[in-house]
């Protein structure tokens, strides 16, 4: 006999809130990026990946406490589901991490926002999610609009960028994994496996790479810690509440975080390509959307009374 689900832990029907959740984690990954990318000019990736993940721990364990404790949190069924995609989830952080070392975030974020095609696709394979036609060409028309925007040049395909493009891919897969949990794991227990995970990982690295580090930097890697730990649950959250192909074109939103981080942090403003490619990337996210709403009613209409 079947043990039901928790009601909190079912996949929900409310694409709007998905879609909100993960626009907001997106933009706190943004941020947390631009925090990452001033300190590997400083520490090695080991001791990056280990601070991140230790100071992100920290708030998410306030939060296990405060929704239940560690048994009712934690306790699961498929603890190989859990393994795999923690075994995803490390090398989509490694890549990324060692990539913000040796590559500009222009170059990073560019083949990043090919994980709206890896996305539809694995959400077809894996989650046999039924993907419209009208979804397709929405997602390759805001590539199209990266593309204006960014604006590529000949270095494209160095080692660094075939570097993202696998974590893109990898990193594509995780949410995919992610979604698959959602139906019977906490979204705290989402959350705080890979932190662990990367600390137990990259601990014995640090024996021979740890760089003493400044009250500063400290306070960078905390703020750090307290942004990421809410993007990542809010990520973990959102994939309960919509489909993976409908969240697919959202991580295109972090573009606009990325022209306002240049423009604050590095006092660089976007070009009329840049606006351009912007208004065909938020077109398409905006159409699909529309869509994914459109399909919904669609559904509830032709429901039994």
């Amino acid at each position: 006999m079947t043990t039901p689900v928790s009601d909190s832990r079912k996949l929900h029907n409310r694409a709007v809130l998905g879609v909100l959740l993960m626009l907001g984690g997106l933009a706190l990954y943004a941020l947390s990026d631009a925090f990452i990318k001033q300190l590997m000019g400083t520490y090695s990736v080991h001791q990056t990946s280990f601070l991140r993940a230790f100071t992100r721990l920290v708030p998410l364990s306030i939060a296990v406490m405060m929704q239940g404790g560690v048994r009712q949190i934690f306790s699961t069924k498929y603890p190989a589901r859990h393994a795999i995609r923690l075994g995803v989830n490390l090398a989509y952080t490694y890549s990324f991490m060692y990539a913000f070392s040796v590559a500009s975030l222009t170059t990073i974020y560019t083949l990043s926002y090919t994980s709206s095609l890896f996305m539809i696709v694995l959400s077809a394979v894996i989650l046999k999610e039924k993907i419209a036609k009208e979804k397709w060409v929405a997602v390759a028309i805001g590539m199209i609009g990266v593309i204006i925007a960014i604006r590529p040049g000949t270095g494209v395909f160095e080692m660094a960028a075939m570097i993202v493009l696998i974590g893109t891919f990898l990193g594509s897969l995780n949410k995919i994994l992610m979604r698959r949990l959602a139906s019977t794991e906490h979204s705290l227990a989402i959350a705080v496996y890979p932190n662990i995970t990367m600390i137990l990982v990259t601990l014995p690295f640090l024996l021979a790479t740890w760089q003493p580090m400044s009250w500063h930097d400290w306070g960078f890697f905390a703020v750090v810690g307290v942004i990421t730990a809410a993007g990542q649950y809010a990520i973990a959250h959102s994939l309960r509440f919509a489909q993976g192909s409908t969240l697919a074109s959202m991580d295109y939103s972090t573009f606009f975080w990325v022209v306002m981080l240049d423009f604050f942090w590095w006092q660089k403003s976007p070009d009329a390509f840049t606006l351009l490619g912007a208004a065909v990337i938020v077109g398409s996210n905006l159409y699909i959307l529309f869509r994914s709403r459109r399909e919904q009613a669609e559904k509830k209409q032709a429901a039994p009374a």
